[in-house]
């Protein structure tokens, strides 16, 4: 680099250091969040990959919701045969007695054969004491210890058998996050499964086979590969599904895919924003030295030189800002997985990603100096001249090269892919962001005219000088619109998605809403329950009979033909083929009543009101999410195999029903007088207040009724809350970020006029102006341009965020007016409040000293 630019960028630093911090600032809090962000979805994504069959503890599994097949079975005997080993796992919930503490609890059983799991160690405490024999032991998860007062060595009473507590599994495969909060799991052997009585007619059970397979791991992939493909077919028939490491693997991810894109949006804001700061700095910066230039410039030194020597501060400053972010980003990558302990699929250690590291300083340094270069174009048009004759300012400023534009769109676009989960996402994403740029600089003329146009000519001279201010040769009210708008544009989208994303996770409750759940209710156990019930206090709110079904045709055509042709089992099928494959395999729970609950909403056909002929097809309801994935419309038919009886359906009507709201929710509802004479159990939804009288209530059902499963809601709204709380605490920590870069961003654009407000304030002062009036005057003028921006950019964050939030997050949007006015109203104040403040030592220096040296103002 030429001696000359290095000397005078060394020299020029030290003096312009202080106004150059605050767009590092802006780019050090976008590469904090983008280098925490993406090493975060990196270190989950590697964390999956390299413990997914050690999480699996097998090769291959096996599930089904009835006893497997004998084609099942002869496959496991082949694998058998081939030198695999094989564990069965039976899977269901049920309720736990504390005999001690007398506390019960809603936990998922799992009983298993002793040779389980075949990878990774299973750690307890006290330590080694896995094993499973012969004898009545039982190993449970830390959690049921402090919630039914267990201790190591004390009695626990499932169904008919009472176990001891040998140890507590801390590690060990199987579930994770809400699930294990809701149901703490309960290890025993599987030669007590018999003995505890709890697998019934209609109980919701689980079998599983788990197959491993010796060898290294590429080959088994390889094996298993060969063994399912020509398999598919024959597993869909026979309902069974399987999955190999590679299926767990993804399985896995999606469960943080959700959160991981939210988050990722958050990092490509921030980073957005932080060079909308850069910019912004600079132009400020560049502003106060087109004098410095212009004297460069007079003295010999030629344009490339005057322009390099800013530009090399630009990218030291940028590359500074680019290293501190990576350091806080590497910190705040360490403290998100506690933060997430209970969402995340597998346990984090933090280490730093040096490859991530470097990509960050690459961009810092590479995105300060292409968002630093288009204000810094203006230097180029910088004369000798105006070193003499400074107040004749050019009226145009310098518009970006395209080639300039064109790098920025290649950068905007790189980053956009590479955040993405999808590249139609990124381009997506893309578009918005220049659509949003057109649209605001569109907005902001457009309004500007109409205000010109309307200008108040009998307001106070504070007021009609603010907004003349707006229209004054060289004026930023454009820039200031654009940049300030598109801040805010980030900023309110990032929290409107937040608030849509948290909504979306809030539990509805209430003093009279049912807090308990009960399952598994025989129909000849119905009056002795709800007796207790009644004894206890507890008011019965709804109940359901509920029969276990399958279908057996649709059309008349053999749902066994449907399943094979549309994408047998889970492995191969993609999307559409999967939801179709798994709503024919499925086992349904249907439920027969005369009218709709307050859950649902009718979206097609018509309610049944009166009963169903003899011989004519059953009229049948249908949530019309099943029924889009089933293909099915309004008149078309279903055979259904209810206990080995089939029964013929016709399609009455479509459901919208809230899954969200706490109530008998159903895929299928059959009408009174066709399900009666079924096998089937009852659900029961009651309400009863105080924790102790729902302990002492559930404690009593549980030994007279030990098959009965019992939920209470609040345990589960506690369970939900926890897990929500620590979700909702990463995403605003997060959405922080983007806050503090927005601020930033905010102090930078509410600087960028500056320069001529200061030179204004003195000449105002000097005719005669006071100096309240010469504030109000910037007040107005700033508080106009805060409004203007603030009203455009939030718009288009409500435009954007209902896009998102309806087609891509698949969720109702919420429009949260309380903090989009907060967002206004603090815009507002703070741009009028820096608007006065930039001019503070202009109003009390002698005017004419101001005049001859205004940078210093």
């Amino acid at each position: 680099m030429d001696r000359f630019v290095v000397a005078m960028s060394r020299r020029e630093l030290r003096g312009s250091l202080r106004h150059l911090m605050l767009y590092g600032t802006c780019m050090a809090l976008g590469i904090a969040a983008l280098v925490a962000l993406t090493g975060l979805r990196a270190a989950v994504s590697q964390a999956v990959q390299e413990r997914a069959r050690e999480l699996m503890g097998a090769d291959l599994m096996l599930r089904a919701r009835s006893p497997f097949s004998e084609a099942i079975e002869g496959e496991l005997a082949a694998w058998l045969r081939n030198g695999a080993s094989l564990a069965r796992v039976t899977s269901f919930g049920s309720m736990a007695l504390a005999e001690r503490s007398g506390r019960t609890r809603l936990v998922h059983v799992q009983a298993l054969e002793p040779n389980f799991p075949f990878y990774g160690e299973v750690v307890t405490d006290p330590p080694k004491r896995w094993q499973l024999d012969a004898s009545a032991y039982a190993v449970v998860d830390p959690a049921l210890l402090i919630q039914l007062d267990l201790q190591i060595g004390e009695r626990l009473r499932i169904g008919e058998v009472t176990f001891e507590v040998r140890a507590a599994a801390l590690k060990a495969p199987g579930t994770f996050g809400l699930r294990a909060s809701v149901a703490p799991r309960v290890f025993i052997p599987a030669r007590f499964l018999e003995s505890t009585g709890l697998i019934q007619q209609g109980s919701l059970v689980e079998y599983l086979a788990y197959v491993g397979i010796p060898g290294e791991v590429a080959e088994v992939d390889r094996a298993l590969n060969q063994w399912l493909d020509p398999r598919r077919g024959l597993l869909a028939a026979e309902r069974t599904t399987a999955r190999t490491v590679e299926r767990y693997q993804r399985d896995l991810s999606d469960s943080f895919a959700t959160l991981s894109r939210y988050l990722g949006l958050i990092g490509l804001t921030a980073l957005l924003l932080g060079g909308v700061g850069v910019a912004t700095g600079v132009r400020v910066f560049v502003r106060e030295k087109l004098d410095t230039a212009a004297l460069l410039r007079a003295l010999g030194a030629r344009s490339w030189q005057v322009s390099a020597i800013y530009l090399a501060q630009a990218g030291l400053l940028g590359s500074v800002g680019a290293l501190v972010g990576v350091a806080g980003g590497y910190l705040v990558q360490a403290l998100l997985p506690p933060l997430l302990s209970g969402f995340l699929p597998v346990q984090l250690s933090f280490q730093p990603d040096l490859r991530l590291g470097a990509i960050g300083l690459l961009l810092g340094f590479s995105l300060s100096v292409l968002f630093a270069a288009w204000p810094l174009l203006e230097l180029r048009k910088v004369t000798p001249l105006r070193a003499l004759r400074r107040d004749v300012e050019p009226a145009e400023e310098a518009l970006p090269s395209k080639t300039l534009l064109f790098v920025f769109l290649l950068v905007l676009t790189s980053l956009s892919l590479w955040q993405a989960p999808t590249w139609r996402v990124g381009w997506a994403f893309t578009g918005g962001i220049l659509v949003a740029l057109g649209v605001l600089a569109g907005t902001a003329r457009i309004l500007c005219v109409l205000l010109r146009h309307s200008f108040p000519r009998r307001a106070p001279f504070w007021l009609r000088q603010g907004i003349a201010n707006l229209f004054r040769p060289k004026n930023q009210t454009l820039a200031t619109v654009l940049t300030l708008g598109f801040g805010l544009f980030l900023v309110g989208s990032v929290q409107l998605l937040q608030a849509n994303v948290l909504s979306e996770l809030a539990v509805e409750t209430g003093p009279d809403r049912p807090n308990l759940v009960l399952f598994d209710v025989q129909r000849d156990q119905l009056p002795g329950v709800a007796a207790r019930l009644e004894e206890r206090g507890a008011r019965i709110r709804a109940r359901a009979p509920m029969v276990p079904a399958r279908i057996e045709s649709l059309n008349g055509e053999a749902a066994r033909e449907l399943s094979t042709r549309r994408g047998a089992s889970e492995e191969a099928a993609e999307d559409e083929e999967f939801d179709a494959g798994w709503a024919l395999r499925r086992e349904y729970r249907l439920t027969y009543r005369a009218h709709l609950t307050e859950t649902e909403t009718l979206v097609a056909g018509r309610w049944w009101d009166a009963s169903v002929p003899d011989g004519e097809p059953t009229p049948v309801s249908l949530d019309h999410e099943l029924a889009d994935r089933l293909g099915l419309r309004v008149g078309d038919s279903i055979g259904w195999n209810i206990q080995g009886v089939r029964v013929e359906s016709t399609v009455a009507n479509l459901r919208d029903i809230d899954w969200g709201r706490f109530s008998t929710n159903f895929f299928v509802v059959f009408p009174p007088g066709v399900l009666e004479a079924a096998p089937q159990t009852v659900v029961l939804l009651a309400h009863l207040a105080g924790e102790d009288e729902r302990a002492v209530l559930q404690r009593d059902l549980v030994g007279e009724f030990p098959n009965v499963s019992i939920i209470d809601a609040t345990r589960l709204l506690e369970a939900v809350k926890v897990v929500v709380g620590q979700v909702s605490l990463a995403v605003r920590f997060m959405a922080a970020f983007t806050l503090a870069t927005g601020l930033a961003v905010l102090v930078a654009a509410a600087s960028t006029a500056r320069f001529q407000r200061v030179r204004e304030a003195l000449l105002l002062r000097t005719l005669g102006g006071r100096s309240r009036t010469v504030r109000g005057v910037l007040m107005s003028e700033s508080c106009i341009l805060g409004a203007l921006a603030a009203s455009v950019g939030l718009t288009l964050s409500v435009v954007s965020s209902w896009a998102l939030v309806r087609f891509w997050f698949a969720q109702p949007f919420h429009l949260p007016l309380g903090n989009l006015a907060v967002l206004w109203l603090a815009t507002v104040i703070i741009s009028s409040t820096l608007g006065a403040t930039h001019v503070r030592s202009a109003l009390t220096r002698p005017p004419l000293v101001g005049l001859r040296d205004p940078s210093r103002g």
